[in-house]
């Protein structure tokens, strides 16, 4: 929520010129662009989800001293690329829960968001400019990440895997250092992307692993549970089970010390964004104290058993 709160005034700016410009789409496709916004906005939901998408070009741009016009242009560039991705998950995803007549609106949306970022970019950068070839290699690494989700399991070790289905949000950082004249940073500035980007996979598995369970191998945190259960490739994993891994194995401990380790990898990257490396850390932290958190539970139900033990002796005495 601090975040939240520094950049508020450029989070009202952003939506704004993003809803403005959404109400010129076709009627019906605008009302639901203005609802997909909504939901997407921290300002009006009170969360931070997200938050990388929007926040980025500043981050970055605060690092290179970039004008914050050029930020906020790119800012409303990645609001549209994330609600087109949004809108494309959504309709890969069976279970979404649309109406045909609602697919058949919602996925020429996903287009129209498409062209309104990739017309921001083609207004600042011309047909020849290496922009084109970052976009297309991190289109390719979202790509993959999505035909692997039928093909493997999510591997909690491996972040630059977990960090490729929002790997297009990154060109705005190769748009800024482009800009700048350094675009031999590139590939640091995409590898302390990745390892923030990762974390937040972890937070997010762990978040959703209850709705994971019907297709768990999506789900880095239940890999890694099957991992603290040494349960079988054929062990269908339950509510129960994850419970045990969490509470008997340090589940939650154990992947915040992945998410730990992650953060020693993005201090060592020079000229990682002080934002970025904040937005990592606080992440991490979160999942630590979830971890704390656990293991006070866990202590509090054996001094109670303890404690009950203690009683039924002294009765029986």
């Amino acid at each position: 929520m601090k975040m939240i709160e520094r950049y508020r005034s450029e989070l009202e700016r952003i939506y704004a010129l993003a809803e403005e410009e959404v109400r010129t789409m076709p009627a019906g496709l605008d009302v639901h662009a203005r609802l997909l916004l909504n939901r997407s906005n921290p300002l009006l939901n009170g969360g931070k989800a997200n938050l990388i998408s929007y926040l980025l070009p500043y981050w970055v741009g605060e690092k290179l001293n970039a004008p914050v016009e050029s930020c906020r242009d790119l800012a409303v560039g990645n609001l549209y690329m994330m609600l087109h991705f949004f809108v494309l998950d959504d309709a890969i995803d069976d279970d979404a829960g649309w109406t045909d007549e609602e697919r058949r609106r919602v996925i020429p949306l996903g287009q129209l968001l498409q062209s309104l970022y990739l017309r921001l970019y083609l207004a600042r950068f011309g047909a020849e400019s290496p922009i084109w070839a970052h976009l297309r290699g991190y289109m390719e690494q979202w790509a993959a990440a999505m035909s692997r989700e039928a093909e493997e399991r999510s591997d909690p070790r491996n972040y630059r895997a977990l960090a490729a289905k929002a790997a297009p949000i990154k060109l705005c950082a190769a748009a800024l250092l482009l800009e700048a004249g350094l675009d031999e940073r590139i590939p640091d500035m995409d590898e302390a992307i990745d390892l923030a980007l990762a974390t937040l996979q972890l937070a997010d598995d762990l978040s959703d692993w209850r709705d994971d369970l019907a297709e768990p191998d999506g789900n880095a945190f239940l890999t890694l549970t099957r991992e603290l259960l040494n349960a079988s490739d054929e062990t269908v994993l339950d509510t129960r089970a994850v419970q045990r891994a969490i509470y008997h194995r340090d589940g939650i401990g154990r992947l915040a010390g992945l998410a730990e380790e992650l953060g020693e990898k993005l201090v060592s990257i020079e000229d990682c964004p002080l934002r970025l490396l904040e937005y990592q850390r606080s992440i991490a932290q979160e999942l630590r104290t979830a971890a704390s958190d656990t293991e006070e539970q866990v202590n509090l139900l054996l001094r109670g058993d303890r404690l009950a033990s203690l009683l039924s002796n002294s009765v029986s005495t």
